[in-house]
């Protein structure tokens, strides 16, 4: 998978991003509204029944989450880089 680095973060070029890495993508996040709409005994009868299965969501839930912490900082940092820029700064470097 590419990926631009910025300020010590990296994040997914969505334009290389492998189809089948999409798909996926779209099928944790529905997951995660699946698993989202369930009553805690549901879930709770889930772990109990395929305690497996709910640790391997919960790792692939904390992969993206981490993953998406990390894109975050990315675009906070493009923020702060422009937020640092003058008007004079900028025709400067125009110029």
């Amino acid at each position: 998978m590419a990926h631009v680095r910025a300020a010590g973060c990296r994040v997914r070029e969505l334009g290389y991003v492998p189809a089948p890495d999409l798909i996926e993508a779209a099928q944790l996040r529905r997951l995660a509204g699946t698993v989202l709409s369930k009553s805690p005994e549901d879930l709770a009868a889930l772990a109990e029944t395929n305690p497996a299965l709910v640790w391997e969501w919960i790792d692939a839930f904390r992969k993206e989450w981490l993953a998406a912490e990390q894109e975050a900082r990315y675009w906070s940092a493009a923020a702060a880089a422009l937020s640092t820029a003058t008007p004079a700064a900028v025709r400067t470097a125009a110029e």
